[in-house]
């Protein structure tokens, strides 16, 4: 399997956990999400949002199913600029986005999520992402960038429902991470390619959750970091039942 990166919701979950343990610090952090360009996993957390639509698992529980409720339309550009999808439907919960950029650079969209592109990696990559309702004004999604930065957007209205966790016999809730948060077992893709489930417990003692709730500065999670800078940590995957193994899940290196 080729080396894969952290899903963006969950890699973003992990940022946002870490920035609200250290809030009170006088140092100014922005909330500005990194959707690329910050990948540490070389399995795959499978997100209940875009990343569940990109790797095909809608059916995965607390999964997003998401609707579309138009003709996507596409814009190619250079620069700030916008894809205007025309009067926004009552239905629609917000927009699907399917994001690639054709240059070294930063895009932000309407909601303040971003993505920083660092090489021709990073370009041959497409991001998907929901814009929530809320982030459309005036029928547009727009993309803000870096000065001379280049990029395509395909984007359509659409509904989106976040569907409910799996429960197993033992009462474990499994299913992708969502806005709710994660459940006991989170789903996964493993290095040998299998779909599966590991404990939340797991993944968050791997990726520095856990440390990040002592945290009381920068400094706290600066260390961190560095302490865990080349750490390999491999958790095990199990099918739903939470027993069953079936691979294993590697985070870091």
């Amino acid at each position: 399997m080729s080396s894969a990166r952290m899903s963006d919701e969950y890699a973003d979950a992990f940022r946002d956990r870490m920035t609200d343990h250290i809030r009170s610090s006088p140092v100014s952090r922005s909330r500005r999400h990194v959707l690329i360009g910050a990948g540490v996993a070389l399995g795959v957390v499978v997100g209940g949002t875009a990343a569940a639509a990109a790797t095909g698992l809608l059916a995965t529980p607390g999964a997003q199913v998401t609707t579309p409720l138009q003709e996507s339309r596409t814009v190619t550009s250079t620069g700030s600029g916008f894809v205007q999808l025309g009067p926004l439907p009552k239905e629609a919960t917000g927009a699907t986005l399917s994001f690639r950029c054709l240059s070294v650079g930063t895009f932000v969209f309407g909601d303040g999520a971003g993505v920083t592109c660092a090489g021709t990696d990073d370009f041959r990559r497409p991001t998907t992402y929901f814009l929530e309702r809320s982030a459309i004004h005036g029928g547009r999604v727009t993309v803000t960038t870096s000065d001379g930065a280049g990029w395509t957007l395909t984007a359509a209205y659409a509904s989106s429902e976040t569907t409910a966790w799996g429960v197993n016999e033992s009462g474990q809730s499994y299913g992708a991470i969502n806005d709710r948060g994660a459940p006991d077992l989170v789903a996964v893709t493993a290095t040998n390619g299998r779909d599966g489930y590991v404990r939340r417990t797991d993944l968050e003692d791997a990726d520095g959750a856990t440390a990040a709730r002592s945290f009381t500065s920068p400094a706290d999670a600066l260390r961190w970091q560095e302490e865990n800078r080349g750490v390999v940590h491999r958790i095990p995957v199990f099918e739903a039942d939470g027993t069953t193994r079936v691979g294993e899940f590697t985070i870091g290196g």
